[in-house]
């Protein structure tokens, strides 16, 4: 496996035109398929807070050499607000083999069609493997394609619903083939019911070819009538004022969200202080099947700590704050936090002693010093007083 950094530089030049700053978006990979033989491009981004301590669902994204830098971006912004877990993201490059790997069978319109049953082996006994190895990952994993990437994600659910737990298919093109799928559809409905607990987020845009419509609605009045026998919870939208491209991004932050919709943390629970988020968090894990417990992460602590302590709820916050320092020791912003919930609270000797330990745990890991020292001299400064 090869690896190369997908960087955006950011040019400042207000003060110092010569110098930039990297914001990491990802990792660029190469891996040999043997199935497919040929070497094939994917790439990948971890969570902000990454440690393999903790399981990630993994987000898998069709033509990811278009689409990869939107995930990643639509998902570190919903999960630093707290709308859904923190997630691996791994975008698959297609740009080469869009027809062969997307579609299950050749037409006149992709006459090198018909690899979607290769593509997905290759998926399934190549990269996927590749990133359970190298990444600690919860056994859920969701697919999202747009348009030929949203006719293979319902061509998987279809004829290979173990792959994969939830499907995103924006603007799927299900009149591929005569509508073909829908043949499948109707075979998968018709299967025994294995109780299979399924996501299927499914959109459609302003489209100008009513083939698109025609096959799109057949299928959400199949879902209407048969998804609550197969236990799979589904949702659908249709974008009027969107276009075929745009709603790439409509839908995907639609799917994320309606997937995750029991996420967010509710206000009545955050405004009962650390045993909200651990009733609310209790509940995260009866209805995910994750194979991993979810834990209550310390930056969503800590960002609910800062918003009911502004909000006039200090017994709240000081139950996150301690929360923060007794479960994440190591976290020099634990410590940070506790002591400036203390100086607000005018409890300056204690304020002193935890901004003193939040210095100490930046000293051991070799981190910026500076600011946790200006904490202590103003403190010091006002208990002198």
């Amino acid at each position: 496996m090869k690896k190369s950094t997908l960087t955006v530089l950011l040019f400042i030049t207000i003060i110092a035109p010569s110098l930039s700053q990297e914001i990491t978006i990802g990792t660029e990979n190469k891996i040999y398929s043997n199935v497919l033989n040929e070497e094939r491009i994917y790439y990948i981004s971890t969570p902000d807070n990454y440690n393999d301590t903790q399981a990630y669902p993994v987000l898998y994204v069709l033509d990811g050499h278009e689409l990869f830098k939107l995930a990643s971006s639509t998902v570190n912004f919903l999960t630093n607000r707290g709308f859904m877990p923190e997630t691996i993201v791994v975008g698959i490059n297609n740009r080469s083999n869009r027809d062969r790997d997307l579609t299950p069978t050749k037409t006149d319109w992709s006459p090198s069609g018909g690899g979607a049953e290769n593509f997905l082996s290759f998926l399934v006994d190549e990269l996927i493997p590749e990133i359970e190895k190298n990444y600690k990952t919860q056994s859920n994993r969701t697919i999202y394609g747009s348009s030929l990437g949203g006719l293979f994600a319902m061509y998987v659910l279809y004829n290979h619903p173990e792959v994969f737990d939830n499907y995103i298919a924006i603007s799927p093109s299900l009149y591929h083939d005569k509508g073909l799928l829908f043949n499948h559809a109707l075979k998968y409905f018709d299967r025994p019911s294995t109780n299979d607990k399924k996501f299927v987020f499914l959109s459609l845009a302003d489209e100008v070819y009513d083939q698109m419509r025609i096959n799109f609605r057949s299928t959400i009045n199949l879902f209407k009538s048969k998804a609550n026998s197969k236990n799979i919870r589904w949702n659908y939208n249709v974008y009027d004022s969107e276009t075929h491209e745009t709603s790439k991004l409509i839908g995907l932050n639609d799917g994320l969200r309606s997937l995750h919709e029991f996420w967010f943390v509710p206000f009545y629970q955050r405004d009962r202080g650390i045993e909200g988020l651990i009733d609310h968090y209790k509940l995260l894990n009866d209805l995910y099947s994750f194979n991993n417990k979810i834990e209550i992460p310390e930056h969503l602590v800590n960002r609910i700590g800062y918003n009911v302590l502004r909000e006039g709820k200090p017994d709240a916050a000081y139950s996150l704050f301690k929360y923060n320092v007794e479960h994440f020791p190591d976290s020099a912003n634990a410590y940070d936090s506790l002591a400036e919930y203390f100086e607000r609270q005018k409890q300056f000797k204690e304020a002193k002693e935890y901004y003193e330990l939040a210095l100490k745990k930046a000293k051991e890991q070799n981190s910026d010093v500076a600011y946790y020292m200006q904490s202590i001299k103003r403190i010091e400064e006002i208990l002198k007083n």
